[in-house]
């Protein structure tokens, strides 16, 4: 049936490029629909929310940027998939902190958007591998695994489908160090290419959301030389402290924490 099918929205304003994903999505059994210009994007996605939006930045009237601001604010889970001409890394690192969950560089080849949609859905669906599973509990965080719910104290925390896929592979690791080539493997599937910051840019999106709000503890932790872990610190203890057990060296006699008021 027609409503099985995953629902893609389009929003690109070059029509040749507009048809030819439309087509292949549809050959890969999703049901595309394309908006030629930003205000008609956003109008699509108001009236009848995709499971996927791949989305070009440069549209006339609303660009890009614009729409991945406003889909977050009231659409937090939605897989935001960006297709554009502008290749410098300060854009791909601008567009991903802004709640982007991929970047493709045009020119691009079919295949491989089709791929990064379909990984886009399935990370959309981490339900059905989770389902089961007892919630997740570190300090005051609490993953509930079945219902794809984060809660700090008892209020819920938004997170896109790629946050909340970056924190159960942190929580599956809780108190170990992960590298970033193990996250992006983990995460988006593949590998990392040399340089590529996009496991560091989704951490701090994560962290702008379970650490920078008042609360007793931090839980993204960053191992310098090793990459990150999920572990819950109290607030009040120095940055320096890379594990719970290292505070007592720290106040050993002798230790960088003895002798202070």
């Amino acid at each position: 049936m027609e409503s099985t099918k995953p629902q893609i929205l389009v929003v690109e304003d070059d029509e040749s490029i507009a048809e030819a994903v439309a087509f292949h999505l549809e050959r890969a059994g999703m049901n595309p629909s394309v908006a030629g210009d930003g205000l008609a994007g956003l109008r699509a996605l108001r009236t009848d929310l995709p499971d996927v939006l791949v989305l070009d930045l440069m549209l006339p009237g609303v660009d890009g940027w614009h729409i991945i601001r406003e889909v977050r604010d009231w659409a937090p889970r939605l897989p935001v998939i960006v297709v554009t001409a502008r290749t410098n890394e300060h854009d791909r690192v601008e567009v991903l902190s802004l709640g982007a969950d991929d970047v493709l560089s045009k020119p691009f080849s079919m295949r491989e958007l089709v791929a990064r949609v379909t990984a886009a859905l399935r990370r959309n669906a981490a339900a059905e591998a989770f389902a089961g599973r007892e919630p997740i509990t570190e300090g005051d965080l609490v993953i509930d695994l079945d219902r794809l719910a984060v809660t700090i104290q008892d209020a819920n925390v938004d997170l896109t489908p790629l946050e909340f896929k970056l924190l159960c592979v942190l929580a599956d690791h809780r108190g170990r160090a992960m590298s970033r080539d193990v996250v992006f493997r983990r995460v988006w599937g593949g590998e990392r290419g040399h340089g590529d910051r996009s496991v560091d840019v989704l951490v701090r999106r994560l962290r702008r959301k379970v650490d920078e709000i008042p609360g007793r503890f931090t839980y993204i932790q960053t191992q310098h030389g090793v990459g990150y872990r999920l572990e819950a610190m109290p607030r009040s203890l120095p940055g320096a402290f890379a594990r719970r057990g290292d505070l007592a060296s720290m106040l050993a006699p002798g230790g960088p924490g003895a002798g202070r008021a």
